[in-house]
């Protein structure tokens, strides 16, 4: 059986230099290094066709959802979970079995009675704040939130809150050109007008309407029925490495994901990203497991990451470049600088190598796995992570059926984060669990 067919003819098939932003509702929020609706698509159709049994996918990397909702398309239970509060946020949003149809005509009202609000008070606890938030900026965000707190429909509150959150990032001091929090020249901070409650109206205007397409086309095939999404959903806050915490003695046909490629405070900074929107977003509408401590300082949520800090699950040293050989050599290899390479090249990989233990649990007999990596750099040489991930993967039993590699068209950063200057390929890793 074959898993994959090859596409010589097209040589961007899995590359698309063409992409719809609205896609799936891919839009709602700009969040970092997103996977591609359509290419993930085409993996599942693939696999789907080779195994037209598989029920369930689980997403243990979850980000904003591009798996699960690509899932969706085929009726597929979709589960997941990630340690950024933000991304369970906006994975829930647009997985939900159950929408308001409404939402457009919501996001107008809310954004009047924001701008008919005349207090003056500011309802955000971010310390120093000024330094992110012009006064007024604060004024029309903190309406925005009371107005949005009004709304008695969780699924329109977590909509509205991720609108704001998208809000918030361009209407901030924060710079946009990086990930990471970097605030703006003070003359080029003087210089913005900005009403958030304007931004608002148009960013959720555009929200809704992505997000009604991808409704539309769910229901075109026969993925909605009364209103309600066919499948399962379920989007946790948590820990991968400690999977069962979240999801029992589930196990799932197919493991679809794009895993972080290094820790988060050298790499991607998800967790800075997602700081200043956090602020302004109630947490007991994310998910009564997200933790308001993922906010004590800028780093946290990027600690608590794989890599990040020391973990009790973490594989020792040992243990850990006895199981990948590829990582051996090159741990031993890498040049002086950075000073700390070393060291943090081994203490993500012996977090990560703990997450593919839960992960290979949580898969069934002969699962499916799509893993989509990137090889980031360490001192001007590049860490191999495709190899190692194979190795690491048949550590637990799974074999590599193929790997196919994508150009990012795309690249939405310019290079500026010396770790991932070179990220202009993925590799994606089919894999099957061997029956055990």
């Amino acid at each position: 059986m074959k898993l994959i067919k090859d596409h010589e003819t097209d040589e961007d098939f899995w590359s698309l230099k063409d992409r719809d932003r609205r896609d799936s509702a891919h839009c709602i929020f700009q969040y970092p290094a997103m996977m591609v609706p359509l290419v993930q698509r085409r993996l599942l159709a693939s696999i789907l066709e080779a195994k037209p049994s598989i029920r369930s996918m689980y997403d243990p990397f979850v980000g904003s959802g591009t798996s699960l909702v690509s899932g969706m398309h085929f009726g597929l239970d979709v589960y997941g979970n990630d340690v950024n509060p933000l991304a369970v946020l906006i994975s829930r949003v647009r997985t939900a079995r159950c929408t308001e149809f409404t939402i457009g005509a919501i996001v107008g009202q809310v954004a009047r009675e924001a701008a008919s609000d005349r207090r003056e008070s500011i309802e955000c606890e971010l310390m120093n704040r000024e330094k992110w938030f012009q006064a007024s900026v604060s004024v029309e965000l903190s309406r925005l939130r009371r107005a949005i707190r009004r709304q008695s429909n969780l699924w329109v509150r977590r909509f509205l809150w991720v609108t704001l959150a998208e809000t918030v990032r361009l209407t901030s001091n924060d710079r946009t050109s990086t990930y990471k929090l970097h605030a703006r020249a003070a003359e080029d901070i003087a210089k913005r007008i900005l009403s958030p409650i304007s931004m608002f109206l148009e960013i959720g205007a555009v929200n809704a309407e992505s997000f009604l397409e991808f409704r539309a086309e769910l229901r075109r095939r026969s993925r909605v029925k009364s209103g309600k999404y066919v499948g399962v959903t379920e989007v946790n806050s948590g820990d991968t490495r400690e999977i069962s915490d979240k999801f029992g003695d589930k196990s799932f046909d197919l493991i679809m994901t794009s895993p972080p490629y290094g820790d988060n405070l050298t790499t991607v900074t998800y967790g800075q990203h997602s700081y200043l929107p956090l602020h302004w977003i109630d947490f007991q509408d994310i998910d009564s497991a997200a933790d308001r401590e993922t906010l004590r300082t800028t780093h946290e949520i990027d600690r608590r990451s794989l890599g990040g800090i020391l973990h009790d699950n973490s594989w020792a040293e040992e243990r850990l470049l006895a199981s990948s050989v590829t990582l051996r050599d090159f741990a031993d290899n890498l040049p002086c600088s950075p000073a700390d390479g070393r060291k943090r090249l081994l203490r993500f990989y012996g977090d990560f190598a703990a997450s593919l233990v839960s992960i290979a649990n949580a898969a069934k007999a002969n699962a499916y796995m799509v893993w989509t990596v990137g090889n980031r750099n360490i001192g001007g040489k590049q860490v191999p992570t495709d190899i190692v991930l194979q190795e690491l993967l048949e550590e637990q039993g799974c074999l590599v059926l193929k790997i196919l590699t994508r150009t990012i068209h795309h690249k939405r950063m310019p290079d500026r984060n010396a770790s991932s200057a070179t990220m202009r390929e993925e590799r994606i890793l089919l894999v099957r669990k061997i029956d055990q």
